[in-house]
C-alpha cells in the first residue's frame, strides 16, 4: 500500500512539473500586444545551438500590431530590469552573444533616504565571463533574434539580455511604444 501511494504521488509531481508553463507576461496599449516569455537554457540550446553557459536571460518575443497601422519593431526599445538587485540593460546584438564570451557588470546601489531620488552607484565591476567555450554561430543566433523592422502582422523572436540568474518574478521588461510605455511583469 506505501508502494502505491508513493508511485501516485510521484507520478502526480511528474504531471505538476510537466504542466508547469515557463515565466511569461504581456502588456498591450492601442499600438501594439507584446507577449514575452522568459526561456529555460535547454530551449535556448535547443533555438540556437548553446545556451552560452546561462550569462544571458532570453526572451522570447511575439509583437503583434494593433490597427491598420504598421509598427515599428526596434529591439532598443526593450530594457529587462531586477527589481531585486536594480540591474538593467537593453539587449545584445547577435555578434556580442555568440561571442567565445560575455562582459557583464555588477553594480552595487547606495540607500535612498527618499524614494523620488536615483539610485546612486557606490561601485562597479566589470568582469568577463567565459561562455560553455562554444561561442555559436553568429547566423543563427542573428536569425532567430527580434530584428528592427516595420511590421503589420504578428513577429516573433529572441531578445538576448546579459542579466544572469535572476528570479523571473523580479524581472520586469519596459518597452517604448507610440502610445507611451508599456511594463511588463513575469508570472
Amino acid at each position: 500500500m506505501t508502494r502505491y501511494i508513493f508511485g501516485l504521488m510521484l507520478l502526480c509531481g511528474l504531471v505538476a512539473a510537466a504542466d508547469k508553463k515557463p515565466p511569461a507576461g504581456h502588456g498591450e496599449d492601442d499600438s501594439v500586444s507584446i507577449e514575452a516569455t522568459i526561456l529555460t537554457p535547454e530551449q535556448v540550446k535547443d533555438a540556437v545551438g548553446s545556451d552560452f553557459g546561462g550569462v544571458y536571460t532570453v526572451l522570447e518575443m511575439k509583437i503583434s500590431p494593433k490597427g491598420a497601422k504598421p509598427y515599428e519593431i526596434h529591439p532598443d526599445d526593450f530594457i529587462l530590469r531586477s527589481e531585486a538587485t536594480g540591474d538593467h540593460s537593453g539587449p545584445m546584438l547577435a555578434g556580442q552573444v555568440a561571442s567565445s564570451g560575455a562582459m557583464v557588470v555588477e553594480r552595487k546601489y547606495g540607500a535612498r533616504s527618499n524614494p523620488e531620488m536615483p539610485q546612486v552607484v557606490q561601485s562597479m565591476k566589470v568582469e568577463i565571463k567565459e561562455n560553455d567555450g562554444k561561442g555559436g554561430d553568429v547566423e543563427l543566433v542573428k536569425k532567430k533574434m527580434l530584428q528592427d523592422q516595420t511590421a503589420t502582422a504578428p513577429r516573433t523572436g529572441l531578445l538576448f539580455f546579459p542579466l544572469e540568474k535572476q528570479k523571473p518574478k523580479s524581472l520586469v521588461l519596459s518597452c517604448t511604444t507610440p502610445s507611451g510605455k508599456l511594463r511588463i511583469q513575469f508570472r
